[in-house]
């Protein structure tokens, strides 16, 4: 490796004084700095070729969703109506989330304020206090008593002193009346941003009803349209076959997925998933119910699942198993909405029957962070989570890797 710092003569060592400078230790000083510009401007690279990786796959994500949207399977109204109304649940719930963030800051905000309102005004009664004090000592002094001790050239010593006396009265009296005015001043301005607060925050209270009463009609008008939907397939007598399509659009999409993720770096700074067996964490906080195990029959003798069904309520909130890169989530059919993580390794966790998901694809992920919000989209007629963990697009049972106490 070449450094410009070192070039390939002595020539600048020969102009330093010999006896302050060893010319080898400089040469070993400024190798280490070549070095570390070297790993600096290796690292920027590195960034500059991750941010690329991640925008072609986002562009190759969303070629592929607009081809699995023009399978046939998904031209038919009821479909087509139920993932519609299915993105319009994800996009209210999370928008309800956001707001509930948001005004719980503006709470803490105003309760802070509210806080320091309190502490002013304490304040301000000190201070209105001494300076009460200070106006009745000197009323009692009064005038008179003033003008006599000036007056009075018996006791030189005593007028000096009652002079000093009656300059510290007055510019303590005068330092008081300056802190009052101060903290009356910023006790206004905390009251109006108090006021501002408040209203905002109430108006962001009024919206968020506003989005459950939509939410709630949104959900019924769901159900309404799973209904429809489920009629219409069984009607046709084609279950499996709309099963079977469903899950051929996720193996395409695992594909295209890994192919596009394969350069992209995982984390480093977390212990590797192949070494996690029976130590993952639920994705589900509290006692985990599990609905359907990962091969059981998704109907009789003719299809198992790849993946588990716990049970959750809607809205409910769901946790990543391990740290990982988000590279997918939106809507699939048969899964709704859905989020995937890759976690390295080949390893990939998969949620889906999501009601909303909080994060973009391409977000880092930590263990335990909330990523979505358990729900019955996918066309399911009640609440759970559909959970998978896959290895080079292979499906593994999550029992083999989730700890034994069922605990998120």
């Amino acid at each position: 490796m070449f450094c410009p710092l070192l070039g390939t003569h002595e020539s600048l060592m020969i102009k330093l004084p010999v006896l302050l400078f060893n010319t080898s230790y400089i040469r070993y000083l400024l190798g280490i700095i070549c070095l570390v510009l070297f790993v600096v401007q290796s690292v920027a690279a590195n960034e500059k070729a991750s941010a690329q990786q991640l925008e072609a796959l986002n562009k190759r994500i969303k070629t592929l969703e607009q081809s699995l949207n023009q399978v046939k399977g998904d031209r038919t109204e009821a479909v087509k109506k139920v993932k519609q109304s299915e993105k319009l649940i994800a996009q209210t719930a999370r928008g309800i989330r956001e707001n509930i963030n948001t005004s719980k800051k503006l709470q803490k905000q105003l309760d802070k304020l509210r806080q320091e309102q309190r502490d002013l005004s304490r304040k301000q009664d000190q201070q209105k206090y001494y300076l009460e004090k200070q106006i009745r000592a000197a009323y009692a002094m009064g005038r008179q008593e003033y003008l006599k001790v000036l007056l009075n050239q018996q006791q030189p010593d005593q007028v000096s002193r009652v002079l000093r006396y009656y300059d510290y009265i007055n510019r303590e009296r005068s330092r008081h009346i300056d802190e009052y005015l101060a903290i009356a001043k910023q006790k206004s301005l905390v009251e109006k941003e108090i006021v501002q607060k408040d209203f905002t925050l109430q108006a962001l209270r009024g919206r968020l009803e506003e989005k459950r009463d939509r939410l709630k009609d949104e959900q019924q008008n769901h159900q309404n349209l799973v209904a429809q939907l489920d009629i219409e397939i069984k009607g046709k007598g084609d279950e499996l076959k709309q099963l079977s399509q469903d899950r051929a659009r996720l193996e395409k999409l695992l594909k295209e997925v890994q192919a596009a993720i394969i350069n992209i770096p995982a984390p480093k700074d977390t212990r590797p998933f192949k070494k996690m067996k029976r130590q993952l964490p639920w994705p589900l906080t509290g006692k985990n119910r599990v609905r359907h195990t990962y091969g059981s029959e998704q109907i009789r003798g003719k299809l198992k699942r790849n993946g588990m069904v716990l049970i959750a309520n809607e809205g409910q909130d769901v946790k990543a198993i391990h740290s990982g890169r988000v590279v997918f989530a939106d809507w699939l059919r048969g899964y709704g909405v859905l989020l995937i993580l890759d976690h390295g390794g080949g390893y990939m966790s998969l949620y889906g029957y999501n009601q909303a998901v909080l994060k973009e694809p391409g977000d880092w992920i930590h263990a335990g962070e909330v990523i979505a919000t358990a729900g019955s989209s996918g066309g399911q007629s009640r609440s759970g989570l559909y959970f998978e963990i896959r290895q080079k697009g292979e499906p593994l049972d999550p029992l083999v890797w989730l700890n034994k106490k069922r605990q998120g």
